[in-house]
């Protein structure tokens, strides 16, 4: 029964690890990571012939994995399923790697060790984890380069080093310790001749088979990026700033076997396993790899979970050797063989039910991504297709999207000098912002330059999910200068400024109004990019946006207008008056005998809004007299029962009118927004306005009796998606 075990090894450890694979595959078939989808997204262009980029038009290398990137492009063509037709080739990567192993260890294991590592490796956690990324083909390509190795082809396995560096950029690890095995065997070898016919037998041939197969795509992405190198090596990595590559690495050995005390005992025998296969020719390399692997990381300080994969795949292998070190031991010492393997075995099964249990509750995908592909969604359907967004996570939202994505860490945009988000935002000017509940993105949205430049429209968000809400804002100046403006609103002024690396930026940018006259009636100044640049000279030559707002507050007619940034532009406007305005409704029967009345309302943006949007209203206001105190104003949205589901007040015209300075015979137009939080749902609800003494808190009566004025337009609020719940 023994042999009969040994013979069938292999077969045996593949079809248990391909059993074990397929069940955890079940419960992982909807997993997913953000970062899967940023390949996914290449993948579909290539595959569309848009060519190898994120955003069509803009070549930049954002992807780590070009090899898996032209695989799954050829899959899209069969199945646009990216999401399980890439678990799927994962879950075939991963057996392929088990037989790899087994088959590599076919003379240097016994038949229960390495059926021992085919049931480790089908139940690492960090395998599923992984899932859809190329991290499974990496970890394949790894064991059959060290199986090519090991019986000898040692040509055909500098080829698969080779892809293994298509696959990700790290493969140069293998292929500079394959070569630098076999110079050290040629120099071992030849230690009579001198030292330059002893160079002279190097495996220069090796090292060129491998260059050769490299070459291309290096070549390819110099000719086509610019540059040999991903965008995410430079926003990925901080080198020499410590040991995290260590101290991570100990943290997700803790997430995902912190439930097996057993799993510690793992450190001294690779250890044992290191120094075992550093004896054996077969298998030097695949201890050199993992101390050179991991001495690279912690030079790069990388510490993302799914490069640990790979080598902890090797780790395996390497304690699995040790392991086995100590049962010859124990044999050496007369205890009994039933009793070690049946030991050993029950060790081995344990520990695989315990990381199989630890790796099952990752089946569920992390709610942030339903929340992402949420997003994309609502993009892509409500938003103009020449749109620009920026995220801070890229993968799912911009795949989703289908539109021009920046993204905040730089992976898929040119390389900036600076990497802040008031910089980043200046520079591109993206038409949207998705912020998420990161920490930085919290304490951005409530400076008061973004506050100034974007507006919400729309929340979404998913139980569980700690990015939740997420929010959209959308650009509040547009870049292109109006000709005409309606009365109350903003005229938005754009400067373009080209700058020269070096130059000195101004510190200032102003605006001004002026009437037919030549007056001056408006005004408007603040710090240049209102102070978002670092520094007070051009880092390297580049076009920024500077934009300025003029409260067109004025009645209406013809002005000119002059904006001062790094040289005076100006222009004409004309301010139409607010009966002009689209949707604009006249009000009757709503004074205020003590000070005005409400003449008409219109709302600029249209009267359909979105739950965690903000809906813009413009009151047109005939004033009677002047009034002894400042009272408030308010607006309140109500439901159907009367309940008020979202609201606003405050001085008129953001503060800057108080109603004591109001005098009889005006015409005053104030513009509020109304925020309306992400828990509305959807349906039609009223708009109430009306003045309160904020001093006791006491409405004000209308003429009629009433303390408010119902507003005669519907407000219809929709549902952008997800529960709306934090």
């Amino acid at each position: 029964m023994l042999k009969l075990a040994t013979r069938h090894t292999l077969l045996l450890s593949v079809v248990s690890a391909a059993i074990i694979a397929a069940i955890l595959t079940a419960d992982f078939w909807n997993y997913t990571q953000d970062d899967v989808f940023i390949t996914y997204t290449y993948s579909r262009n290539i595959a569309q012939g848009r060519g190898f980029v994120f955003n069509p038009g803009e070549r930049v290398q954002g992807t780590t994995t070009p090899l898996y990137t032209l695989l799954m492009s050829g899959v899209y063509l069969i199945t646009p399923d990216l999401l399980h037709a890439g678990n799927l080739l994962s879950t075939i990567f991963l057996v392929l790697a088990c037989g790899l192993v087994v088959s590599l260890m076919r003379s240097e294991l016994s038949a229960y060790s390495r059926f021992a590592i085919a049931v480790m490796l089908a139940t690492l956690p960090l395998v599923y984890v992984s899932f859809g990324m190329e991290t499974l083909l990496y970890c394949a390509l790894l064991m059959l380069a060290f199986r090519l190795w090991g019986q000898g082809h040692r040509r055909w396995a500098m080829l698969a080093a080779a892809a293994l560096t298509w696959t990700r950029a790290d493969g140069i690890v293998l292929g500079g310790v394959l070569w630098l095995v076999a110079a050290w065997e040629a120099w071992r070898d030849n230690t009579e001749r001198p030292i330059p016919a002893r160079v002279s037998r190097f495996p220069w041939v090796l090292g060129l088979i491998y260059m050769a197969g490299i070459l291309p795509w290096f070549g390819f992405a110099w000719v086509y990026f610019g540059t040999p190198l991903p965008n995410t090596l430079s926003a990925k990595q901080e080198i020499l700033q410590g040991v995290r590559f260590w101290v991570d690495g100990f943290g997700w050995w803790k997430t995902f076997y912190g439930n097996n005390p057993l799993s510690a005992l793992s450190f001294p025998l690779i250890g044992l396993g290191i120094w075992e296969s550093m004896r054996r020719p077969r298998l030097r390399p695949l201890a050199l790899w993992a101390i050179a692997f991991t001495a690279g990381y912690t030079v790069l300080n990388v510490t993302a979970f799914w490069y640990y994969t790979p080598l902890v795949v090797v780790l395996i292998v390497l304690a699995a050797i040790g392991g086995e070190c100590i049962a010859r031991w124990l044999l050496h010492r007369r205890l009994q063989r039933g009793m070690v393997v049946g030991v050993s075995l029950f060790l081995v099964c344990v520990s695989g039910a315990l990381a199989f249990a630890a790796a099952w509750p990752y089946g569920t995908p992390p709610p942030r991504t339903s929340t992402y592909r949420l997003v994309g969604q609502w993009i892509e359907q409500n938003t103009d297709p020449d749109s620009t967004i920026l995220v801070g996570d890229l993968g799912i939202m911009g795949y989703y999207a289908q539109r021009r994505t920046l993204d905040t860490p730089g992976l898929v945009v040119p390389r900036l000098p600076h990497w802040q988000d008031g910089y980043t935002i200046a520079n591109y000017r993206p038409d949207y912002i998705v912020a998420t509940q990161y920490y930085a993105w919290v304490d951005l949205i409530s400076q008061d330059w973004f506050v100034y430049q974007y507006v919400p429209v729309a929340q979404i968000s998913t139980p569980g999910d700690i990015m939740s809400p997420i929010t959209l804002y959308h650009q509040r100046l547009p870049l292109a200068m109006p000709a005409q403006v309606i009365q109350g609103l903003d005229l938005p002024l754009t400067c373009p400024v080209d700058l020269e690396q070096g130059e000195r930026l101004p510190k200032e940018t102003r605006a001004r109004l002026l009437s037919p006259a030549e007056e001056m009636v408006v005004e408007a100044s603040h710090p240049f990019l209102l102070a978002q640049y670092p520094g007070d000279q051009a880092a390297q030559p580049e076009k920024l946006f500077e934009q300025i707002a003029l409260p067109l507050a004025v009645a209406p007619g013809d002005y000119r207008w002059e904006m001062d940034c790094i040289e005076t532009l100006h222009g004409e406007v004309e301010v139409l008056a607010v009966e002009q305005a689209d949707g604009y409704a006249p009000i009757s029967g709503a004074d205020w005998a003590d000070f005005a009345r409400l003449a008409g309302i219109a709302f600029p943006h249209g009267n359909e809004i979105w739950s965690g949007g903000t809906l813009t209203v413009m009151l047109k206001w005939e004033t009677l007299k002047t009034p002894s105190l400042d009272y408030s104003l308010f607006l309140h949205l109500r439901d159907a029962d009367g309940q008020i589901v979202a609201q606003a007040d405050g001085y008129p015209r953001n503060g800057s009118r108080p109603t004591t300075s109001w005098e009889a015979d005006e015409t005053i137009v104030d513009v509020w927004p109304v925020g309306i939080p992400s828990t509305v749902p959807a349906g039609d609800y009223q708009l109430f306005v009306g003045w309160y003494d904020w001093r006791s808190g006491d409405r004000l009566a209308l003429s009629d009796g009433r303390d408010a004025v119902e507003l005669p337009i519907v407000i219809h609020n929709k549902w952008p998606g997800g529960s709306g719940l934090p």
